[in-house]
């Protein structure tokens, strides 16, 4: 992805200004020393909880279960180790899938030239799109709702300019189901408010 943007880049400021030599190492710079990625996949542990609204209002825990997710970080390093940017991704619950995309920030600690295990902490907050969902019926709304996600992690070197990324954190998505039906000539609203928050576990690499 690096040496895609790098090379996109610099074939713009050939054709623009084939001889202003300075721009297009200015252009190679900006993106070997400024855009960030993390990219990563993993686990989603821990119980969450619904509402249900009907005749009877009343709320449960839904049994505890491993889902997948899977996320990708974009940012700019706008000052020594901090990038900020946008993050977009996928979040497997049950039946569901959450598509999240929200802003973020990175911080990494120490000299990113030291090829030595580093630390980083980071967070994502935005809102979780239903998108990939099939309704049930012509009757069912399935509404997005907010998402947000700490984590810390460790860089791990490749040996080259990527690292391995390990990391720890919270996860939190809420969404909600509306099903409406006539019965007897009234309307019956049948109607379920999602919060999951869960522990994230994963694996990726960051560059």
């Amino acid at each position: 992805m690096k040496i895609i943007f790098t090379l996109i880049f610099a074939l713009v400021g050939t054709i623009v200004y084939p001889q202003d030599k300075p721009l297009q190492s200015s252009f190679k710079n900006f993106v070997k020393g400024k855009y960030v990625n993390f990219t990563d996949f993993g686990g989603l542990f821990g119980k969450s909880y619904q509402i249900y609204y009907n005749n009877s209002n009343y709320g449960n825990m839904v049994p505890g279960r491993v889902n997948f997710t899977i996320q990708t970080f974009n940012g700019i390093r706008v000052y020594r180790n901090l990038a900020v940017g946008a993050t977009v991704g996928v979040d497997w619950f049950s039946n569901y899938q959450i598509v999240p995309i929200s802003l973020g920030i990175r911080v990494t600690s120490g000299n990113s030239k030291i090829k030595k295990v580093k630390t980083f902490v980071g967070v994502d907050a935005g809102y979780g799109f239903m998108w990939l969902n099939d309704k049930m019926s012509d009757n069912q709304k399935i509404n997005g709702g907010l998402s947000i996600s700490p984590m810390v992690g460790l860089l791990i070197p490749t040996g080259g300019n990527a690292n391995f990324t390990l990391s720890i954190g919270y996860k939190h998505n809420g969404f909600n189901t509306k099903i409406s039906n006539r019965i007897n000539e009234s309307l019956y609203i049948n109607e379920t408010d999602y919060n999951l928050n869960r522990m994230a576990i994963r694996l990726g690499v960051n560059f």
